[in-house]
């Protein structure tokens, strides 16, 4: 199986693709503010490079969901879903917390902590099964690098980009020696056992994780909330 793995979250972006004969090859971005020239060139040239094209694409293709960069993520999953469309092949989401939980292969408990900007880190926390597998106990939710590091009762390695506003070594919460951002390679490793253990998704449905709603939607959010708050006080009067 062939697959196409796009990240486009973090602070510079790659493309990666997995061969069937085991070989990868990846690509880096320079610049997080070139994704939406160079994505589609790069796209070709690397299948150009595998000697794939439209007419022999890629089996699957695996997207970063975030959360991460606003735009970034706009411009992957754009792309995902047009890629996967055109091929008429299977699309896969994998969060950036869940690849980067994988890389901390002994840890029995796992923090994801990424930086969400004005103070806070948004967090994931995975616990280890006996049959070594990662289950997630608490999803994604934005804390205080305080309240989040309280939370923590036994001993915990963390990752992410954040990792280091959390640590506590006298608690045993330490910081993993790992990337702090996942890489294309990584999400299409991950999309692939995915995809070979029975995972699909409905490419239409499949929305960015981010870290808080936009300006727009949360202007949404709080008129919504004014509303119904208006229409009680009316049938109270």
């Amino acid at each position: 199986m062939i697959v196409l793995g796009i990240e486009t979250a973090g602070p510079l972006g790659s493309l990666a693709l997995l061969m069937g004969d085991g070989e990868r090859k990846e690509v880096q971005f320079k610049s997080a503010g070139k994704l939406g020239a160079e994505l589609a060139p790069t796209v070709q040239r690397l299948l150009k490079e595998a000697g794939l094209g439209p007419d022999s694409p890629p089996d699957l293709v695996v997207v970063d969901m975030g959360p991460g960069s606003y735009t970034g993520l706009r411009i992957g999953l754009a792309a995902a879903k047009g890629l996967a469309f055109a091929w008429n092949r299977p699309l896969l989401g994998i969060s950036a917390p869940e690849a980067l939980s994988t890389r901390v292969p002994e840890a029995p408990q796992v923090l994801c902590a990424m930086d969400a900007s004005r103070g806070e880190v948004w967090a994931a926390l995975f616990q280890r099964r006996s049959d070594g597998r990662l289950d997630l106990v608490e999803p994604g939710e934005l804390y205080t690098p305080a309240v989040l590091s309280q939370r923590l009762t036994v001993p915990t390695v963390v990752v992410g980009d954040a990792a280091e506003a959390v640590v506590d070594d006298s608690r045993g919460i330490v910081a993993a020696s790992q990337p702090v951002w996942p890489s294309a390679l990584q999400v299409a490793e991950l999309g692939r056992r995915r995809f070979m253990a029975g995972a699909r998704d409905e490419g239409l449905d499949m929305c960015p994780i981010y870290y808080r709603p936009n300006e727009a939607e949360e202007q949404r959010r709080q008129r919504s909330m004014k509303e119904k708050g208006g229409k009680k006080r009316s049938r109270r009067g």
